[in-house]
């Protein structure tokens, strides 16, 4: 992107959009002024103008591979040619067609903040300026509160049901797949692991398909007199005016790749009528394939299309540089060549369909079954840099992208609440791989961020042509020599919401087919992430406490066990032992209820104020338990002192009256009081029933 036009079309952007109200305001200023004739003409006719110039832009951008459309100038500008055509053409006016869809499509498109704002000045301007038809206020007053809530409505319905924006159009983004210039199959050879994946299979495939129409032509030569024969087929790229393939020439034992265009007459009768083409003389000396060279004077030429199916699925072409007849019968064997090759063509494929059902349905079932063992797995650091059950479902998809689409990178990008905001969820390369940052950053104008916000893949090939006005990634994520990008939107509304995103060095590296086994990937790591949050719920239901939503006595104990095992008395650490004083006689004075809102209260500060690594638990009825890790007797003796004082603080309201409590505490710190878990709770305890034998209230350190 040149320095600053990012910048630049954004205030373009703005600038355009927030110059259609101006516009109105300063026709509404200048009607009285400008009764009628040619002035006003010009100065109602902007906004049409206006709207047109920006649909035509949408339009031409929606079409560009360097261009992300731009729907904001449109819709301020539309909407404003329609008031406008509202406002002056009586036979408009009475139908009411324009507030009606302009005020629920604003509502629809907009949330409540900005759409009923909206509404209520365009619906203000249009009531202002009625021309001739007065009683149209009411009308117009009327479609702004009908037209409005109900398009609040469906937007809420929306929400509701886990969609953004229209239904139409997220279905239409789904389905499309906008791939940028196709690449062609000389991509490389096989993985570097040699494990047979899907690209390696196909490539195989290919290859043995080749060698096959080699032979083929080798055939025709001998068969036809040709000099030169050759096999060519539509290029992949959508929009591609080439037939590419390779030719076979009388005394060269090599072939070599060669291109013709579509308005070839030889290839464009094979293809388009399906039917052979044949020419000696003068009218193939008006056909020659090439400018320069052998075969660039032919004295026949001839052309027979290779069917599979039915569907012409490329061209045989003989060239051949004397004069004088054909050897007989030239159209007869080069169907028959044709028939074969074919044939072959139909055989390669459903091999290749073969391997990708058994390869396919290899890696599924490993990855269902690598999901399956994340519940046994999620509880400890498995290596690697993966620390949570999450983690590893995020590693085990990224390696499968890595090896099935053979991308050099790959990386998970999770989107925020804001879809304009993301983070790498997990990335991996070949110098290893791990969790992103914590924190969301903003998208910007890259392409994920758009991917994510329309549902619509992409694929960059990486060629050369004019600079994109957007990176594919953020520039902080950006790797140097990386020209290929495969970005597919992931949609779900329970486990990952973002964008995947693999990346090449190499030029052309991704086709759909990639895009396809991408996303039944991701439909297996949404599987997985479903099974990672059941787990994670149920985990939560067995080791937290229902009423203050701390840890339960039984996860804390274990807890405590496991880090003690692992300091092994090399470090400090700390438990505390906490009781609420005179618990009794609040229950007794207020009721239970009341009581248990202390309870929660209590245990709220007790949540937040414990540090990352530490542990606050309830124990049992009013008693509390907090591990501090890593901390020495008079850091626990402090902590446990400054919970005390934010106890004394909290203000409990009943029945008009405020109460507060007070709270005892008792410290005991490994490994000075103990090393094992029984033993450290118990001298907490005997320091916590000294503190309430002298007076409560306090905080005592074991022995006293």
């Amino acid at each position: 992107m040149l320095p600053g036009r990012g910048d630049a079309l954004k205030r373009f952007r703005y600038a355009a959009a927030l110059s259609a109200p101006a516009y109105l305001l300063a026709l509404f200023l200048l009607r009285e002024r400008i009764p009628g004739g040619l002035p006003l003409l010009l100065l109602t006719g902007i906004g049409p103008v206006a709207a047109a110039y920006f649909l035509v832009a949408y339009l031409l951008a929606r079409k560009r591979d360097d261009r992300v459309p731009d729907l904001l100038p449109l819709l301020a500008w539309g909407g404003t040619a329609a008031m406008e055509l509202h406002a002056f053409v009586p036979q408009v006016a009475r139908t009411g067609v324009v507030p009606a869809a302009l005020f629920f499509g604003i509502a629809l498109k907009f949330p409540p903040t900005l759409s009923i704002p909206a509404i209520v000045c365009a619906n203000a301007w249009l009531a202002a300026v009625p021309g001739p038809i007065e009683i149209e206020i009411y009308h117009t007053s009327a479609m702004a509160l009908v037209a409005g809530a109900a398009g609040v409505a469906v937007r809420g319905w929306h929400r509701k049901s886990g969609r953004e924006g229209n239904g139409v159009q997220e279905a239409v983004a789904r389905s499309r797949a906008l791939v940028l210039p196709w690449e062609n199959t000389e991509n490389g050879g096989f993985p570097a692991t040699g494990e047979m994946t899907e690209e390696s299979s196909l490539l195989r495939r290919e290859v043995e398909l080749k060698d096959g129409i080699r032979q083929a032509l080798d055939r025709l030569l001998g068969l036809t007199g040709a000099s030169h024969v050759a096999y060519v087929a539509r290029s992949g790229s959508p929009g591609s005016v080439l037939h590419e393939g390779f030719l076979l020439s009388r005394g060269s034992p090599v072939s070599r790749e060669i291109s013709l265009p579509d308005t070839y007459v030889p290839v464009r009768e094979a293809t388009v009528f399906g039917k052979p083409f044949l020419e000696v003389g003068p009218g193939a000396m008006r056909n020659p394939p090439w400018k320069s060279g052998p075969g660039s004077a032919p004295g026949g030429v001839a052309a027979v299309p290779v069917f599979r199916k039915g569907v012409v699925e490329g061209v045989l072409i003989a060239i051949r540089d004397e004069e004088g007849p054909w050897r007989d019968p030239v159209i007869p064997a080069m169907e028959l060549a044709a028939h074969f090759v074919g044939r072959d063509i139909e055989r390669m494929r459903e091999l290749h369909q073969g391997d990708r059902y058994f390869l396919r349905g290899e890696w599924y079932h490993k990855m269902v079954r690598k999901m399956a063992e994340v519940g046994t797995d999620g509880d400890h650091e498995p290596g690697g840099g993966v620390h949570s059950r999450r983690e590893m479902v995020y590693a085990e998809t990224a390696e499968q992208l890595r090896r099935q689409v053979d991308a050099d990178r790959v990386l998970l990008v999770e989107s925020g609440e804001d879809p304009r905001n993301g983070r790498v969820a997990w990335v991996l390369s070949s110098e290893g791989g791990g969790p992103g940052q914590e924190g969301y950053d903003p998208l910007g104008d890259s392409y994920v961020g758009w991917v994510i916000r329309t549902g619509t893949q992409r694929i960059f090939p990486g060629t050369g042509g004019p600079p994109r006005s957007q990176g594919v990634l953020p520039g902080s994520w950006e790797k140097e020599g990386e020209r290929s990008f495969l970005v597919l939107p992931v949609e779900g509304r329970v486990g990952f919401r973002g964008a995947l995103v693999c990346a090449h060095p190499q030029e052309k590296r991704f086709r759909k087919r990639h895009a396809e086994i991408a996303r039944d990937i991701t439909r297996v790591m949404q599987l997985g992430l479903s099974h990672v949050e059941r787990l994670e719920s149920l985990t939560k239901k067995a080791t937290t406490d229902g009423l203050t939503g701390l840890t339960n006595r039984k996860a804390f104990l274990e807890r405590l066990a496991a880090d003690l095992a692992r300091l092994d008395g090399r470090h400090p650490c700390g438990v505390v032992m906490m009781d609420i004083d005179h618990f009794k006689g609040v229950n007794d004075t207020y009721g239970h209820p009341f009581g248990d809102e202390v309870l929660r209260g209590v245990a709220s500060v007790l949540g937040k104020g414990v540090r990352k690594g530490d542990t606050a638990g309830r124990y049992g009825g009013e008693e509390f338990v907090l591990y501090l890790h890593m901390a020495n007797t008079e850091q626990a003796r402090e902590g446990a002192e400054r919970f005390r004082r934010k106890i004394r603080q909290i203000r409990f309201t009943h029945a008009g009256r405020e109460i507060s409590v007070t709270a005892s505490f008792g410290v005991a710190c490994a490994p000075h009081h103990g090393d094992g878990v029984e033993e450290l709770l118990k001298h907490a305890d005997e320091a916590l029933y000294l503190s309430k034998q002298r007076g409560r209230d306090r905080v005592t350190v074991f022995p006293g």
